[in-house]
């Protein structure tokens, strides 16, 4: 009886996994069902960039400050003067902009780079007027005032950039993200 009972097992499991494997249902192509979903990402607004020195010598930008949405130019190159904040010296970002040193017994170093920064468009040049001299100023720091400018206004084709410094010397700068050589 056995035999018989394992027989019938058999056949009993067999029958349910014949009817489970579909055995006789057609199959059917793609069924086009439309686009596919989309997901809306709440972001913070667009804060403007800062652009400073990674240690390949190539610029980076960083974004500006969460607490105004979308600066304007004269803020946003005062945001660079102040140098890269603790998150982005952390991450070995530098700059040769001269930062002031608040903590320096010199009265003259603690105003390097600080006052308004005062900047005119017109359609062929940017001017950006610096509260400091321009001439001392290196490739590297010319390259973060143009890229971080140009980034700022947001306007195409790019216009000639001109600086002008607290010594009411000009010098003009390029945006150029990896350094020549």
């Amino acid at each position: 009886m056995s035999r018989l009972r394992r027989a019938v097992t058999a056949a009993a499991l067999t029958v349910p996994l014949l009817f489970a494997t579909g055995c006789g249902i057609a199959t059917t192509g793609v069924v086009e069902s439309g686009r596919a979903g989309t997901v809306k990402l709440a972001t913070a607004p667009d804060p403007g960039l800062l652009y400073f020195i990674a240690p390949d010598g190539a610029l980076v930008p960083v974004p500006a400050t969460d607490r105004v949405p979308r600066p304007d130019v004269g803020f946003t190159i005062g945001m660079l003067l102040e140098g890269p904040g603790e998150v982005a010296r952390e991450a070995g970002l530098t700059t040769e902009i001269p930062v002031p040193d608040v903590n320096s017994p010199d009265p003259k170093a603690k105003g390097t780079a600080r006052g308004p920064v005062k900047v005119a468009a017109d359609d062929k040049t940017l001017r950006v007027v610096l509260p400091l001299p321009v001439e001392p100023l290196s490739g590297p720091a010319r390259r973060q005032l143009a890229c971080t400018a140009l980034q700022a206004v947001s306007v195409s084709p790019a216009p000639e950039i001109l600086l002008i410094g607290s010594d009411g010397k000009e010098g003009s700068a390029v945006c150029q993200v990896r350094p020549e050589g």
